[in-house]
């Protein structure tokens, strides 16, 4: 991105670049039906019971905002999808190119486009980042890493790139709890030596697919327990499953339209390159 380029020049780039990943879908809402935590099928109340739960098994100490960039469909009954294989692929040992790739093109351009509109939702600046780490071995970074630093914020304050590295990085650990798929702190923990950069601040808190959310909540709540003021979750896809009648009735809405990067991701509309919205 850069500022020589008309808004309409960078606007007609990024359009052509994101083809390549208009096998996702675009997020709905916020909105009726939509679920004000995880944009997946919700009562008029606005909060599915699926993120009621996990807020009172974790005493409400669960992600004060929540951002995701994409739908991914799982189980379509017309066979696995692109949007499923990119998100398995992507953190493969050794992850094929093309997956990686596009993980980190729409991580970047996405944020890049809406981090204003992210900015607006949450009235406040990120002060450290971190991720959602692994109990599964393997060799080199975690792939999220590669997700982390394409966050366009985080990318921009890299020193790498002239930033000024005003917004720390932190490694969180996995904690004693080995569990998947329950909402439990003690799955993750901070270690000692970071939580002086973490207590009282804002923390964002990356990962790569959500589905029920355990797994991210329970880091923020790891997170909440080692002094964060503020916890921030993005993740790059919301899985969708075309085996549950309330997601699939949404996912026939959200795959009728091709993607399009511009659709804002926070509801603040704020996005860049679109001057006509408020």
């Amino acid at each position: 991105m850069t500022d020589q380029q008309s808004d309409g020049d960078l606007r007609n780039e990024i359009i052509i670049a994101t083809s390549r990943v208009a096998y996702f879908h675009n997020i709905a809402g916020p909105g009726a039906g939509i679920c004000g935590v995880c944009c997946g099928p919700a009562p008029e109340s606005g909060i599915c019971s699926t993120c009621l739960t996990t807020r009172e098994t974790l005493f409400g100490a669960t992600c004060d905002h929540t951002f995701f960039l994409a739908y991914a469909d799982g189980y379509n009954p017309g066979g696995r999808t692109q949007s499923v294989q990119t998100m398995r692929n992507y953190k493969a040992n050794p992850a094929p190119q093309r997956s990686v790739d596009d993980v980190q093109l729409l991580t970047f351009t996405t944020t890049w486009i809406h981090d204003d509109c992210m900015r607006a939702a949450e009235g406040g600046e990120w002060d450290v980042a971190t991720f959602v780490p692994s109990r599964t071995s393997r060799t080199g970074p975690h792939p999220v890493t590669g997700i982390a630093r394409n966050v366009a914020r985080l990318a921009n304050d890299d020193p790498a790139s002239g930033g000024k590295y005003q917004i720390k990085r932190v490694l969180m650990e996995c904690g004693p709890v080995n569990v998947s798929r329950v909402a439990n702190a003690a799955r993750f923990a901070v270690p000692d030596a970071a939580r002086p950069l973490i207590e009282g601040k804002r923390v964002l808190l990356v990962d790569d697919t959500w589905t029920t959310g355990t797994s991210l909540q329970s880091a923020a709540a790891a997170l909440k327990a080692a002094g964060a003021a503020a916890v921030t979750g993005l993740c790059v896809a919301r899985w969708l499953s075309w085996n549950w009648a309330p997601e699939a009735s949404l996912l026939e809405k959200v795959t009728v339209d091709a993607f399009d990067p511009f659709s804002c991701i926070a509801g603040t509309h704020k996005c860049r390159l679109i001057p006509h919205r408020p």
